[in-house]
C-alpha cells in the first residue's frame, strides 16, 4: 500500500514522525517495508490501525503489539495502516520494564502490551508526544540498575566516537574483563560493543537530521567509513538510511542529547 493510499485511510493531515530522546528512539507512521533486522536494543512494535505480523525464526506471529529483546532478528509488517516502532535504550530504562508489560509470549517475543489500546490512542491523536508514549509503554517501575554499569553507559553516550575498551573499563572497576562483559549484557540486555554501535548510529542520525553532511556525521560519530554506518543502520533498522531520510518523515530531536 502506498503512502497516498494510506492518507485516504488516516487523513491527509497525518504526518509520519520520528524522534530521538535520551532513552528512546521512536517512529509513528506507515510501514516502510523493512527487511529482517536485529537492533542492538529492545524494540516495541504496535499496530495502530490493524494487527501486525512479526516474521521471525519461529514463523509468522499475528499480534496487536510485540516486544523483541535486543539482538532479536525480526521483520514487522503492518497488515494495514500505521505502526509505532519504539527502540528502547536498555541502560536508560531497562527493557525488562516493557517486557513485564507484555501479557503473552511466543519464543523470545512478548505479545500484547497491557496498555496497547492507550498507546494506539496516543499515537493516533492530533499531537504525537514521544515522552508520553514512552512513559505509558514502560508504566511500571524499572528494575534497580547497577550504578557502575549506568555510569559506563552514560560515558559511552557522552562520547560515542571514542572506542572504549572493555579491558580498560573492567580494570578501572576492579573486575575481570569477562565478568564486566557479562555484567554489562545482563544489565543492559545488549553487548558492550553493540551498545557503542547503537550510540554511534544515533549520533549520526542526529547530525544528519540537524542539517549536517551524512558522511561527515558518520565519521564524527566514530564510524570508520560511511559504508560502515550504512551497513550498521540497515542491520539495526532494516532499511537504508537514505530511504528513511527521504520518506517525508518529520524528525523531532527534542532538546537534549540522545542516548
Amino acid at each position: 500500500m502506498t503512502i497516498d493510499a494510506l492518507s485516504e485511510i488516516c487523513g491527509p493531515a497525518r504526518t509520519p514522525v520520528a524522534w530521538v530522546r535520551p532513552g528512546h528512539v521512536g517512529y509513528v507512521g506507515p510501514d516502510l517495508g523493512v527487511d529482517p533486522h536485529s537492533p542492538s536494543v529492545a524494540m516495541l512494535s504496535v499496530g495502530l490501525d490493524a494487527p501486525l505480523v512479526v516474521h521471525s525464526a519461529q514463523g509468522p506471529i499475528r499480534t496487536g503489539s510485540s516486544f523483541a529483546p535486543a539482538r532479536t532478528t525480526q521483520r514487522v509488517v503492518a497488515t494495514r495502516g500505521w505502526i509505532l516502532a519504539l527502540f528502547v535504550d536498555p541502560a536508560g530504562a531497562p527493557a525488562t520494564a516493557i517486557a513485564d508489560e507484555m501479557t503473552t509470549a511466543a519464543g523470545p517475543f512478548g505479545l500484547t502490551h497491557r496498555r496497547e489500546r492507550e498507546l494506539v490512542e496516543l499515537c493516533n491523536g492530533p499531537l504525537v508526544d514521544p515522552d508520553h508514549i514512552y512513559a505509558r509503554a514502560i508504566a511500571g517501575p524499572a528494575p534497580v540498575a547497577d550504578p557502575r554499569i549506568e555510569r559506563v553507559a552514560a560515558i559511552i553516550r557522552s562520547d560515542p566516537a571514542h572506542t572504549f575498551r572493555a579491558e580498560h573499563i573492567a580494570a578501572n572497576l576492579g573486575l575481570s574483563t569477562t565478568h564486566f562483559l557479562r555484567l554489562f549484557t545482563a544489565q543492559c540486555g545488549t553487548t558492550f560493543r553493540g551498545y557503542q554501535r547503537w550510540n554511534r548510529m544515533i549520533h549520526t542520525v542526529r547530525g544528519a537530521v540537524s542539517g549536517h553532511d551524512l558522511t561527515r556525521s558518520a565519521l564524527d560519530a566514530g564510524f570508520a567509513t560511511p559504508s560502515h554506518f550504512s551497513e550498521t543502520f540497515r542491520d539495526m533498522i532494516g532499511l537504508p538510511a537514505t530511504k528513511v531520510f527521504r520518506a517525508g518523515i518529520h524528525f523531532d530531536l527534542g532538546t537534549s542529547p540522545a542516548s
